[in-house]
């Protein structure tokens, strides 16, 4: 069975011309970066971003964050709603 991690998500708007219109880092991850045309995008991608990073961190030796938490309890998220 595989281990689940529950980490935060930050997307910030990005206003600098460039390819994509949204990033999502995480304090819990520092090397991830997403980025995408919408806050749903970086959310959908988010997860297999970070499943690879954490298995090349593992196969590199690499200790993982211990920012970075097992999650014990159901898979939760928070989202940011503009209403």
């Amino acid at each position: 069975m595989q281990t689940l991690y529950e980490l935060r998500l930050e997307i910030e708007e990005l206003d600098d011309g460039g390819d994509y219109k949204y990033m999502g880092t995480s304090p819990d991850l520092p090397s991830l970066i997403v980025a995408g045309d919408s806050v749903e995008e970086v959310i959908s991608l988010a997860p297999s971003v970070s499943r690879a990073l954490i298995e090349t961190m593992r196969e590199q030796g690499q200790s993982l964050p211990p920012s970075l938490v097992e999650a014990h309890e159901p898979f939760r998220t928070h989202i940011l709603v503009p209403a």
